[in-house]
């Protein structure tokens, strides 16, 4: 892991910013119903890292509770969805997972499979050969590789 690697990001507007520092523990597209409904849209992407690897600047986030002990945080100024917060387990202690798309150069971030692919929205397939999980991706059965080949579940 490259300790020294800092990356940038932040809402829409500029009012909240944030740097990590060092290499995130995960990159995955989530298809749970709770990132898409914080999003509005059909799959999520995040970069997960621990949470002293990420400093927030600007104004303070906007924080909503969508399960016990979890925070998804977002942008009190234009709304942006900014992150999903909460425990990573004794491996990794408190984290922080942001959304790739809020990153200053998200290209570098590549992903490494689906989360929560069960809970996908039947229609909509990513066409890619990444492994799709149960739950949280290496943390959870695998399902299968790749698309399904006929687009339903």
């Amino acid at each position: 892991m490259n300790t020294n690697t800092k990356m940038t990001g932040g809402c829409m507007c500029g009012a909240v910013r944030y740097e990590v520092t060092g290499e995130p523990f995960l990159v995955s597209h989530c298809h749970c119903l709770s990132c898409r409904k914080h999003n509005g849209a059909p799959v999520v992407t995040l970069a997960g890292y621990k949470k002293g690897q990420v400093s927030f600047s600007g104004d303070e986030r906007g924080k909503y509770e969508s399960s016990p002990g979890v925070a998804r945080a977002f942008c009190g100024k234009c709304g942006t969805p900014l992150t999903w917060e909460g425990d990573g387990g004794e491996d990794l202690g408190l984290i922080v997972e942001l959304h790739l798309s809020t990153f200053d150069n998200p290209e570098t971030l590549v992903p490494t499979g689906h989360a929560f692919y069960p809970e996908r929205i039947a229609w909509f397939e990513v066409a890619d050969s990444l492994p799709r999980y149960e739950g949280f991706v290496d943390m959870s059965p695998l399902l299968r590789h790749g698309p399904v080949s006929d687009g339903l579940p």
